[in-house]
């Protein structure tokens, strides 16, 4: 298990991703998978465990499925992850996906 990571905001934030892939897939991931790991979008963190085990991954799909119920266009929330507004994601007491 990750550090600090807890089976709550595992499940929550693959149920965000399974929300909103169409968002997802056109979102950047700044823990920086493409690297390591061959990824090219936020979406492909979600299709393996890399999802479950990486802070920054949940944060961006949890931000990513709150500012959609919000109704910000996808190139808006990038915009929000690319300025780091994602950090603001509460992990410990991740919000349920409806």
């Amino acid at each position: 298990m990750a550090l600090g990571m807890t089976e709550p905001v595992r499940i929550v934030s693959y149920q965000a991703a399974a929300k909103v892939p169409d968002l997802i897939y056109q979102l950047p991931c700044y823990c920086y998978c493409d690297r390591g790991h061959g990824h090219t979008s936020l979406r492909s963190c979600f299709e393996t465990t890399h999802g479950a085990n990486c802070g920054t991954c949940m944060a961006e799909a949890l931000y990513a499925y709150q500012m959609t119920k919000k109704g910000w266009s996808p190139k808006k929330i990038r915009d929000g992850i690319i300025r780091g507004d994602y950090k603001t994601m509460d992990l410990a007491h991740p919000e349920p996906v409806s």
